[in-house]
């Protein structure tokens, strides 16, 4: 990222959040670097051959939907380009172009390949409309959405239709990357997380690439209330029909079977000056409708619930009324961060500074783990008892939020030589305990216990 990106970032960062927040912000931003080495490299050509020569997974149709609105030819074009040099051969690109110029017509009319599908809608009628006839023209057993000046990697196809063939998920999403407005320069990894239900509760992970079964899709349509999220509503309702399912029948397959995380960068988010992904200010309402999608998903799942804006643009907190755990049987556990002389003294986070939000903020947000310190922690009611018998001890929250005193055994074994180890060792068997039957853990990183 640029020098006067930064500095853009962060002003706007501090106007949101004032000038202390900010200037933490940029220290992380400078000592931290995440992935400041990063440069996208392509698969060598020994490979792509391979790609193209494979055909056991030629069967699997990916429709590619495109609205467009008045799309610049370059970006049109490189669009196209990457399409038509994927190494997956089975696939259509559908542009629904509601544009009131030809200008994207003009460039699509300079291509001859029977797989580029053109309609020409009657107006504009937003993102999502554009997308549902897209949607509904679309012949493949998968949806890859795709906005109209991004780009596909050579195989992101081919990694799709592999993944998608091997566990036939509802939905399917692959890592990315930002490239400036000459697609010639990559920046900014996401390299994501699998799925995670809480993570994504707080902000819109999966993005790009993303395919979604095709019935599934035209079933449930995009939704035009929620237009500049639309993809974060689906995501949304996908998952929460299966939350649902598996509410209603406990011998229901979780919903982490159903969603696939292909750990590849295959799509290119440009940036240029009005988008998203360059100057997060330009689309708040796209903010708002993602907050409207989350706050519509609690009411669907019935939980009585605050959604609000998390300091950082696009992320969102969901602020359950009295406990977390007596909305969410789905939770054995939640827990919060331990921290000693200012950096967090366990689990995924360990040595990280406190005061950082961590890569893609993530020590900031709600977020499903396999790790909690036992010494931050409340367990739900169904699940005591397995914390009674792993730590030989009564039941006592040691959650920072609800008790801020450690039970007296855990403070004589802190005492003692080798005792913080010990009880990382008994939170480790707790966990794993507790997560036995498929039951999730929730890291609240705004709950902190300092030692």
């Amino acid at each position: 990222m640029s020098l006067a990106q930064n500095i853009k970032k962060t002003i706007n960062y501090s106007k949101k959040n004032g000038y202390g927040e900010a200037v933490v912000a940029a220290w992380e931003r400078v000592t931290a670097k995440y992935y400041a080495d990063y440069d996208y490299r392509a698969p060598d050509q020994d490979t792509l051959e391979r790609q193209r020569a494979d055909q056991r997974v030629s069967d699997l149709k990916i429709s590619i939907l495109v609205p467009a609105y008045e799309t610049q030819e370059v970006y049109m074009s490189a669009l196209i380009d990457s399409c038509i040099g994927q190494t997956y051969a089975n696939w259509e690109l559908v542009i629904a172009d509601g544009s009131a110029t030809d200008i994207v017509k003009k460039t699509v009319d300079t291509y001859q390949d029977a797989r580029i599908r053109y309609v020409r809608l009657e107006g504009n009628d937003g993102i999502a409309e554009n997308t549902n006839r897209a949607i509904e023209i679309a012949t493949g057993d998968y949806c890859g959405l795709l906005d109209h000046d991004d780009l596909l990697t050579a195989d992101a196809l081919y990694e799709m239709a592999r993944a998608v063939q091997a566990h036939r998920p509802v939905l399917a999403y692959s890592d990315e990357d930002k490239c400036d407005e000459s697609g010639r320069h990559f920046y900014d990894p996401h390299f994501k997380l699998d799925f995670n239900l809480d993570l994504l509760l707080t902000n819109n992970y999966v993005c790009h690439f993303m395919v979604v079964r095709s019935d599934v899709l035209k079933k449930m349509q995009v939704r035009k209330e929620y237009d500049g999220s639309q993809d974060y509503d689906i995501i949304l309702r996908v998952v929460g029909n299966r939350l649902m399912k598996e509410k209603e029948n406990n011998g229901t397959e979780p919903v982490e079977r159903f969603i696939v995380h292909v750990p590849k960068v295959l799509y290119h988010w440009r940036c240029h000056e009005n988008s998203t992904a360059d100057n997060p200010q330009s689309k708040m309402y796209a903010y708002e409708a993602g907050k409207k999608a989350l706050i519509d998903f609690a009411s669907r799942m019935g939980w009585k619930v605050h959604v609000r804006h998390n300091k950082h643009l696009g992320f969102y907190r969901i602020e359950y009324g009295e406990s977390v755990l007596t909305h969410r049987p789905d939770l054995a556990a939640v827990g919060g961060f331990v921290a000693k002389h200012g950096r967090v003294a366990s689990g995924i986070y360990k040595g990280q500074p406190l005061l950082y939000a961590g890569y893609m903020n993530r020590m900031d947000l709600y977020q499903n783990t396999d790790q909690l310190d036992i010494r931050n922690m409340a367990v739900n009611k169904a699940y005591q008892g397995v914390y009674e018998e792993v730590t030989r001890h009564p039941y006592v929250s040691t959650l920072f939020s609800e008790n801020r005193v450690l039970p007296q055994w855990m403070q004589d074994m802190e005492r003692t030589a080798g005792g913080e180890e010990r009880l990382m060792e008994l939170g480790a068997v707790l966990c794993g305990r507790l997560t036995a039957d498929g039951a999730r853990l929730l890291l609240d990183p705004v709950c902190v216990r300092k030692i």
